[in-house]
């Protein structure tokens, strides 16, 4: 009878803990895309910066055009102020990017997956 009394005190704590230990909300700010022609002028680039509302160190993100003719996956570090910058992202001389939605996704270190859709525009 002790045992199960004991395991039911067990089993109340780690409820009350499971609940009341939450994770910070993770949101993506300040999300910004531009597009420029490389020097030369052949090359269509496109530069996405955000900053997150959590520290990370390091993030997987992935960019993609709706229309999925392009797709980017690379690893971002914050600089000094909180700001990632991806990119210059490119399809390459002569091949230009496909304007209209695209879709950023960052992968954090806890596993969680943040999603925000914006627009690109051609110069």
């Amino acid at each position: 009878m002790q045992h199960r009394r004991n395991l039911a005190v067990v089993l109340i704590i780690l409820t009350l803990l499971s609940i009341s230990c939450s994770r910070e909300e993770a949101l993506l700010l300040n999300l910004r895309s531009t597009t420029e022609m490389d020097s030369d002028g052949e090359a269509e680039m496109l530069t996405v910066t955000f900053s997150l509302s959590l520290k990370e160190e390091a993030i997987q993100a992935t960019v993609e055009a709706s229309d999925r003719r392009s797709r980017w996956v690379v690893s971002a570090a914050p600089a000094k102020s909180g700001v990632y910058t991806i990119g210059p992202l490119s399809m390459g001389r002569g091949v230009a990017l496909s304007e209209g939605e695209y879709q950023l996704s960052i992968m954090l270190d806890d596993g969680r997956l943040l999603q925000e859709r914006f627009t690109v525009q051609r110069p």
